[in-house]
């Protein structure tokens, strides 16, 4: 059955009558069951509509002010990250603080946790990690110790 119903014009033929003398037949009213059905369908339709307009302008809305934050972060991330990495590469010139700061935060941390001897250990490792990391290690694998060792002014 069918929701809408479309006004056409129909020719119906009167009996005895040629088809040059037909009549135009009024178009039915629709009934009042399907009039109301109709009207329902047409707020629905409305109050949906409205309901996701609303919705699209409150995602558009929210999207906008997050790319605009995000965009605001990443240039402050990008500013950040050019400065840390600068500060690295002139890691050489505060090299003593550096290892300084690892011994104690490093043996203070595992001292308070486990005693004495493990944080006296474990400040020595972080000291060398820091070492290493900030001059370097010297590569011994190929070399002898006996040619690395510097012999005294004789």
């Amino acid at each position: 059955f069918f929701l809408f119903s479309f006004s056409r014009k129909h020719k119906t033929m009167a009996p005895g009558k040629s088809p040059q003398e037909s009549t135009v037949a009024p178009p039915t009213p629709p009934k009042p069951s399907e009039d109301l059905l109709l009207q329902s369908i047409k707020k629905f339709v409305a109050a949906t509509n409205s309901t996701l307009a609303a919705l699209e302008e409150t995602t558009t809305t929210s999207s906008t002010a997050l790319i605009s934050r995000l965009r605001s972060l990443g240039h402050q991330g990008s500013v950040i990250a050019s400065r840390a990495i600068s500060t690295y590469e002139h890691r050489g010139q505060y090299g003593p603080q550096v290892v300084a700061g690892a011994v104690l935060l490093v043996g203070g941390a595992v001292g308070l946790r486990s005693g004495k001897i493990p944080g006296i250990l474990a400040a020595g490792a972080g000291g060398a990690a820091a070492y290493g990391n900030i001059y370097g290690f010297q590569d011994y694998s190929g070399v002898s110790w006996k040619d690395v060792v510097t012999k005294g002014d004789s």
